[in-house]
């Protein structure tokens, strides 16, 4: 399904006169304030997430998936100067890259008609992207501790659970996904 969904033209985006300073990217494509919002909100989530791997190329992101097994993923900087982040994942034939666009405040994967109000909702739908590729190896007990809280508890809940300091809340909400 992965696959299929690369195959067509994606319209070219117009870009507005955002403030690069504080850019979480190094693009400027923004139709909007929200748009703006929700792509530095999305970004701040991935920085929490350790399967960001920023600005990785295509070929070092093929490279670090060839040896991994079918579902295995990353998100990286996108090379195209309309697009913010790239899908890279191992499929059953090999490593692939799916430029994930965003319009209308709605994600989606190049090609794709499905849309999503969120990248990270974009990841859980798609059953085959079944692992993360994490940068840091082994990953933290922090982090998987967060995820463990957000699944059982959901995102939503972790503020009124007893017994956590709000140091640990705000950790929990900063990436606040049980990717």
């Amino acid at each position: 399904m992965l696959n299929k969904c690369a195959r067509f033209e994606r319209k070219p985006k117009a870009e507005t006169g955002a403030d690069s300073a504080i850019l979480p990217s190094h693009l400027r494509p923004f139709h909007s304030r929200e748009e703006y919002r929700l792509v530095r909100q999305t970004h701040q989530q991935l920085l929490h997430s350790s399967y960001y791997w920023g600005p990785l190329s295509m070929v070092e992101a093929h490279k670090t998936l060839a040896h991994s097994s079918p579902g295995t993923f990353l998100i990286r900087d996108s090379g195209q100067p309309d697009v913010f982040f790239t899908l890279s994942y191992q499929s059953a034939v090999g490593p692939v890259s799916v430029r994930v666009m965003l319009d209308k405040l709605l994600f989606s994967l190049y090609g794709c008609q499905k849309t999503f109000p969120s990248l990270f909702a974009l990841l859980a739908f798609y059953n085959k992207l079944s692992r993360p590729h994490r940068r840091q190896r082994p990953e933290l007990l922090k982090q998987m501790c967060r995820r463990a809280l957000v699944r059982t508890y959901g995102a939503d809940k972790v503020r009124t659970l007893p017994g956590l300091s709000m140091e640990v809340k705000d950790y929990v909400l900063a990436y606040p996904h049980a990717i």
